[in-house]
């Protein structure tokens, strides 16, 4: 099952088996970012390294780590996924926008939320500065 997908519409859908079904073969899918810590520790400027973290960012932003060449994504599968977290010492105008705009997962002031969809797009204070 798909969980927090920047297109809503996947959540809650068994994207890989439909895929799977529409091919006639085995379709395996991962998050964009914890495919780019493997490909970077296997056979990239991170080669070798035990530990790698690397960063995605472009409408949304996180990260995926590796550890030992294989993707780590923790108990819940969300590790390295630092966007939806909320965004620290927010000023007046940042808490009055909290309030007006959701995050797409639910919660109210991730910092993907601010600084990346939504900030970027509407013109939000943090970038008028």
């Amino acid at each position: 099952m798909v969980k927090n997908a920047n297109s809503t519409w996947l959540n809650g859908q068994p994207f890989d088996s439909d895929v799977s079904r529409r091919l006639k073969r085995e379709v395996r899918l991962a998050n964009d970012a914890n495919c780019l810590a493997v490909s970077e520790a296997v056979d990239g400027a991170a080669a070798g390294a035990q530990t790698v973290f690397a960063v995605i960012i472009g409408t949304g932003c996180g990260a995926g780590v590796a550890l030992n060449g294989r993707a780590h994504i923790g108990g819940n599968g969300t590790a390295g996924e630092w966007g939806h977290n909320p965004l620290p010492w927010m000023d007046d105008d940042e808490l009055r926008y909290r309030e007006e705009i959701p995050c797409y997962c639910g919660k109210q002031g991730c910092i993907e939320t601010f600084y990346f969809r939504y900030g970027i797009c509407h013109g939000l204070p943090a970038f008028e500065r």
